[in-house]
């Protein structure tokens, strides 16, 4: 029974409604066919919606329906095995009514919950912006919460520039990858948004709907979405830059090595010549006989050392 009343509470919780004046938000978090039907029921959404709204939707959508809009958008985020993953939220908005559903938990919307809530118990005037605002205020906060993962991921790029100049290129090989591939992905996903996120404001924005009183509010949604879009631009310019950066580096340092022990190798050359002449088995070996034979010897290997160092010096080989 206590397992019972834990479950019940829990399926509460995952539907938040907030009522502003005229406006309605209703969040639904992991919603169950009953509850997303009794909404739909609610605010008289068609039934084509509901079916959409039971499962994830794997592309970004735009519809506008008589009375109210709907839009499927896909919010990156960092933190899985591959790199990043993607939180689907879908919006239905009519005049007077915000309808948000998502199958897992969202700290931006969770942490704006909060925001309301503290309003409410302050008793703050209402904005005069209505449902226009209060999408404005969602999508928002998603947005900047995706500007905020791509400052991590540009902090990443910092420490990544560091390891590279402090000797460690073969390491930041792999850590570049992992950057520029969330990133890449952050990009493709906000990309995506592009189209049906324009449809889906200028379907709001006719005179039959919010009229010019949404240009306001659509102009700051529309400047968010640039923004993120623009963050995760330049930053895969960095990325770019900076793996050509290693590769460069990487390369001048295995060409340095191949410089190295082609040059000790040149060395070695005549010393070794010069030690299997003098080897020779054979009569009347010039030095060789001599009481300081050994010393010559050793002499002429030196000086000829000597003299390929100096060669090389003075070409700039080493």
């Amino acid at each position: 029974m206590l397992q019972t009343l834990l479950e019940s509470v829990y399926l509460r919780v995952m539907i938040t409604r907030h009522a502003r004046g005229k406006t309605v938000w209703v969040d639904l978090e992991v919603p169950t066919e009953d509850e997303i039907r009794d909404v739909m029921r609610e605010f008289d959404i068609d039934e084509r919606i509901h079916e959409e709204i039971s499962t994830p939707t794997p592309y970004p959508l735009s519809i506008a329906f008589p009375g109210y809009s709907y839009l499927i958008l896909h919010f990156p985020v960092a933190g899985s095995e591959d790199g990043t993953r993607s939180q689907e939220v879908d919006f239905i908005v009519g005049k007077n009514f915000l309808i948000t559903a998502r199958y897992e938990t969202i700290e931006s919307l969770h942490n704006l919950h909060k925001v309301l809530e503290a309003e409410e118990l302050l008793g703050l005037p209402e904005r005069s912006g209505g449902t226009a605002e209060l999408l404005a205020r969602v999508v928002g906060r998603l947005y900047a919460s995706i500007s905020e993962e791509i400052e991590h991921a540009g902090k990443r790029l910092e420490r990544i520039e560091r390891d590279i100049f402090a000797g460690r290129e073969q390491a930041a090989v792999r850590t570049i990858s992992e950057a520029g591939r969330i990133l890449l992905r952050f990009e493709t996903g906000l990309a995506r948004h592009k189209e049906p996120l324009a449809d889906f404001l200028a379907a709001l924005s006719t005179p039959t709907f919010f009229g010019s009183n949404f240009e306001e509010p659509a102009t700051h949604i529309e400047a968010r979405r640039v923004h993120a879009a623009s963050l995760v631009a330049s930053y895969r310019a960095i990325a770019q830059e900076l793996r050509v950066t290693n590769d460069s580096l990487l390369s001048a340092s295995q060409n340095q090595v191949t410089k190295t022990l082609t040059v000790m190798a040149f060395t070695a050359l005549p010393l070794t010549l010069i030690a299997s002449i003098f080897g020779m088995n054979v009569e009347a070996m010039p030095i060789v006989h001599s009481p300081n034979g050994f010393w010559i010897v050793l002499g002429i290997m030196a000086g000829a050392a000597l003299t390929l160092y100096v060669y090389f010096k003075l070409r700039r080989w080493l």
